[in-house]
């Protein structure tokens, strides 16, 4: 069974949760279009199911959390084929971490904000096969 939230373009403000890390069966996550600020939190990464996020139009502010320690990253995403970061105010490198051959991406944004640096030669480890009808 397949969890989904979206909650997308509701004029929602503040902070993205810690707690949505807990959601451990949510697959899809869209939070795009509303006011949301603060940093992109670590916790997101605890969502082994997740195949599709999406925080783009947002006031994100910070960089792209990577697991450090015991501490989770967006780089254990394995199972994502959609990472949607654009149009937020996210700043940094994109880490190279976040990509890794054991990964099936299809479809990745990052335009529209004050990233800096090169794109991480590990984006192409990346898989491109897999079903582009998730």
């Amino acid at each position: 069974m397949r969890l989904f939230r979206i909650l997308a373009g509701c004029g929602f403000s503040g902070s993205i949760p810690d707690e949505l890390g807990n959601l451990a069966e949510l697959s899809f996550l869209a939070l795009n279009s509303n006011i949301l600020s603060g940093r992109i939190p670590a916790s997101l990464g605890k969502l082994s199911k997740l195949y599709w996020l999406d925080l783009a139009e947002n006031q994100l502010t910070g960089t792209i959390p990577i697991s450090k320690n015991s501490s989770p990253g967006l780089d254990q995403l394995l199972n994502a084929k959609h990472f949607h970061f654009n149009r937020n105010q996210l700043s940094g490198f994109i880490p190279p971490e976040l990509f890794s051959s054991d990964m099936m991406l299809i479809h990745v944004l990052f335009d529209g904000n004050r990233l800096e640096g090169e794109i991480p030669s590990t984006l192409g480890l990346v898989q491109t096969r897999g079903s582009s009808t998730q």
